[in-house]
């Protein structure tokens, strides 16, 4: 199976629109601007395949490569970003797992095979089912960082647990009419003497 420099962009802007994406869903964590950049990002791909053709094989090749070399770099940036300037260790160690070494390792899988078959991405059957095995592990990982993030966000300190049962406060100046909120606070000795004097009255 060969496969032309130009799928290094195409699998640049899939690490730039996943990037994108990430962004947007921990909009807690990082700045708002992150998604967007990543957005023209993939942007700039789709036009480096478009003007790309008209150029040698080896300015492709380069362009290809310094592409995806960006879009890798972008993801060890954020998973840097959490970790060292929002000071997130939980989450950047997850995303380093989950999402920066699969990513890391499935385009090391490619590139190797592209240097190694002389300018063409040649994938032998036993290299089709390892990126298989890693695609895969790679889509469970990211669910399951999105599964822990959203647990994360829900679960933000600061929320208001369960009140505690007991008499409402009265705001002041106003009168308390509501007579079960003195009930509660009477003994079981007046509670007796009460009776006792009803009793007798009769």
């Amino acid at each position: 199976m060969g496969l032309v420099p130009e799928f290094f962009v195409l699998l640049g802007i899939d690490i730039f629109l996943c990037m994108s994406l990430l962004s947007a869903f921990l909009d807690e964590d990082l700045p708002s601007r992150f998604q967007y950049l990543f957005q023209i990002a993939a942007i700039v791909g789709l036009g480096e395949l478009l003007i790309g053709q008209g150029f040698v094989e080896l300015m492709r090749f380069w362009l290809s490569f310094v592409y995806l070399a960006l879009a890798l770099s972008s993801v060890v940036g954020l998973n840097a970003y959490l970790a060292v300037v929002r000071r997130r260790m939980d989450i950047a160690s997850t995303f380093s797992g989950t999402i920066t070494v699969p990513t890391l390792m499935i385009s090391a899988v490619f590139i190797s095979s592209f240097l190694g078959g002389g300018g063409e991405v040649s994938l032998s059957p036993a290299a089709i089912l390892t990126l298989s095995v890693l695609v895969f592990v790679a889509s469970l990982s990211i669910f399951g960082f999105l599964r822990e993030a959203s647990k994360h966000i829900r679960n933000i300190p600061g929320g208001q647990g369960p009140t505690s049962a007991g008499p409402v406060p009265t705001p002041p100046g106003t009168a308390e009419t509501d007579l079960s909120l003195h009930l509660p606070s009477m003994r079981e000795g007046d509670w007796e003497k009460i009776i006792d004097d009803r009793s007798g009255e009769e």
